[in-house]
């Protein structure tokens, strides 16, 4: 379920210009209920940029298992490269509960400050000096984009103990739409019981407008079955 939420507070769906503001709203449906809803904001200006998105369940599902977070992230952009300063994740997804503030740049990305609330070795981070924040990396995949940018996508992912790989790759093509399949492996950092789910494969889907290429949904195969996310 974590994986789902990690996935599902990155989608901005639309780039972000020059001093343009971006919200927006998500439905998350697990085996066909919806199950919760996203809220989403950003910021691009000045070469600095800067987003916040908050998921709540709904509904029954609210009523057997509250869950909610609030990831937020700042950095800088050069050269159409984002650089994440400083991230921030408060996360309960109703069996771990996260509250902590990493700080990327200058060289090994570290834990400033709070709990992972994990009993496993965190993650080796003296290889992960490019690595960059869940918010930040999900970002670059799901944003509008050109045709030719799609599904060309390889990161590692440091959350402040945990690294994954995040990476996006195979490429199917319809009239106006475009699908890519990718994966979220879990590398070091993880609990025993986490790594029995080592490689989440996810799908997201692209549609046409406006002269680029638009997410409007994505897949993830979970342990509880397919989750989907669709914009509104």
């Amino acid at each position: 379920m974590r994986m789902l939420l990690c996935l599902a507070f990155v989608l901005f769906g639309t780039a972000l210009a020059a001093q343009e503001k971006t919200r927006m709203l998500f439905d998350v449906h697990l085996i066909g209920a919806k199950i919760g809803e996203i809220s989403i904001a950003g910021r691009q200006v000045n070469g600095q940029y800067a987003a916040r998105s908050q998921f709540k369940t709904t509904g029954v599902v609210s009523a057997l298992k509250r869950m909610h977070g609030d990831v937020s992230v700042n950095g800088r952009v050069s050269a159409n490269q984002h650089t994440p300063g400083q991230y921030s994740e408060a996360i309960n997804d109703g069996r771990r509960s996260t509250n902590v503030k990493v700080r990327f740049g200058g060289g090994e990305p570290r834990l400033i400050s709070g709990d992972p609330d994990s009993s496993a070795a965190p993650a080796d981070t003296r290889k992960l000096r490019d690595a960059l924040d869940p918010l930040t990396a999900l970002f670059l995949i799901l944003k509008d984009q050109p045709s030719d940018d799609l599904c060309r996508f390889r990161s590692d992912v440091y959350d402040g103990h945990r690294h994954a790989r995040l990476s996006l790759g195979h490429r199917k093509a319809g009239q106006k739409t475009i699908a890519c399949s990718g994966e979220y492996r879990r590398i070091s950092g993880y609990s025993a019981s986490d790594k029995k789910e080592g490689r989440v494969p996810f799908q997201v889907f692209y549609k046409a407008s406006a002269g680029s290429m638009h997410a409007t949904r994505v897949y993830i195969q979970t342990k509880y079955g397919k989750a989907v996310l669709l914009r509104r």
